[in-house]
C-alpha cells in the first residue's frame, strides 16, 4: 500500500482538537426551517444507540471563553461543582447565590443521524451526523420508543431504509425571556414509514459516531480545578489554564464513587425554592429532577 495524500491529511487532522472535529459533526439547527432526519442505531452495541448525559457549563470569569464538562451524576458519581452549589444553595450569602445561577448543569441526549435534509448545510445530506437534542425532541423520540406512539412507530424510527423519518421542526419561541430559548422543538414528530433510497446500508452503519467518547466525562479534581480556574479566578490555577491548549473542554477519566443523594439534582441559587426542594425525598430523583427544571427555566 503507498501513502498518500489524503492518508496525511488524516493523520494531520487527528491532531486537532478533538472537541472541534466533532462540533462540525453536530447538525445545527436554526429557527424558522425543518430538517429530516433518520435515526441510526449501533447495531454492534444497541444499547449505545442513544447517549444520555448531565454536563455543567457557564462563560468563564477568568478567560471570559466558553467552558464545559460532563457531570458525573450522568454517572451516578459524585460532583465537585454540584457540591459547590448545594453548599452555596444552602448556606451561602444572597451575593454568592447569585453567582452561582452563572453555572448551568443541563440535560442532553446524543443519536447518530441519517441526514435526508439540512437546510442549514445542504451538503450534509446523505452522511451521518450527531443530533444533539434537549427535553422537547427526548419526549418525543420517547413517545415513539415507550409511549403512546409506539405501536405506530417502535421500531421502525431505527429503520434506516424502510422506516420513519424525523422531521425536526425548529421554530421561535414567542414567550422566551432568554435569548437561549428562542427556538423550540415541540411540533417536531415522526412521520409514517416510507422507503429511502440509499446507495449502501451498510456505509451509514458502519459511519456512525461512538457517541460516549464524544463528550468524556471528567475526574473530580479535574472538575475541581475547572471551578477554580474559571468561576473563582485563583491565580495559580488561571496561570495553568493559560498553558492548557484546550482550556475549553474538560476531559479525562472518570472518578468511581458513591453518589450522595445530598447532590443528586440540588443545583440552583434561587433562595425561595430552598423549602420545595429541601422537603422532596432524597430517594426520590425524577421528582427532583422535575422540581430543579422548573427552577431553572425561569432564569
Amino acid at each position: 500500500m503507498k501513502f498518500t495524500n489524503s492518508m496525511f491529511d488524516d493523520i494531520k487532522n487527528s491532531m486537532k482538537p478533538t472537541a472541534e472535529t466533532v462540533y462540525k459533526d453536530m447538525l445545527k439547527f436554526e429557527s424558522g426551517k425543518t430538517y429530516l432526519l433518520r435515526l441510526v442505531p449501533n447495531l454492534d452495541q444497541p444499547k449505545k444507540s442513544l447517549y444520555h448525559y448531565y454536563h455543567h457549563s457557564w462563560t468563564s470569569l477568568a478567560t471570559n471563553k466558553f467552558v464545559t464538562a460532563i457531570c458525573p451524576t450522568t454517572f451516578g458519581e459524585s460532583c465537585p461543582i454540584c457540591s459547590h452549589a448545594i453548599k452555596t444553595f444552602r448556606s451561602g450569602t444572597n451575593e454568592e447565590k447569585e453567582k452561582n445561577k452563572l453555572i448551568n448543569r443541563k440535560e442532553n441526549w446524543l443519536a447518530n443521524a441519517y441526514v435526508v435534509s439540512d437546510p442549514t448545510k445542504l451538503e450534509n445530506a446523505g452522511k451521518v451526523k450527531i443530533l444533539r437534542y434537549g427535553r422537547e425532541l427526548a419526549k418525543i423520540i420517547d413517545e415513539a420508543i415507550n409511549g403512546e406512539d409506539a405501536s405506530e412507530y417502535g421500531p421502525k424510527i431505527f429503520d434506516v431504509r424502510n422506516g420513519c423519518t424525523l422531521r425536526v421542526k425548529c421554530e421561535a419561541r414567542s414567550n422566551a425571556q432568554n435569548k437561549k430559548y428562542l427556538v423550540t422543538y415541540a411540533s417536531s414528530k415522526f412521520v409514517s414509514a416510507s422507503p429511502l433510497e440509499v446507495e449502501n446500508i451498510d456505509d451509514i452503519h458502519n459511519n456512525i459516531f461512538t457517541l460516549e467518547e464524544v463528550s468524556k466525562p471528567s475526574s473530580a479534581p479535574d472538575l475541581q480545578r475547572l471551578l477554580e480556574q474559571h468561576y473563582f479566578c485563583s491565580v495559580d490555577a488561571v496561570q495553568n489554564a493559560e498553558e492548557d491548549e484546550d482550556e475549553n473542554v474538560v476531559a479525562a477519566k472518570t472518578v468511581k464513587k458513591q453518589f450522595s443523594n445530598d447532590i443528586e439534582n440540588v443545583f440552583s441559587g434561587v433562595e425561595d425554592a430552598k423549602d420545595v426542594v429541601e422537603n422532596k425525598n432524597d430517594n426520590s430523583l425524577d421528582d427532583l429532577d422535575e422540581e430543579l427544571r422548573g427552577i431553572l427555566e425561569k432564569y
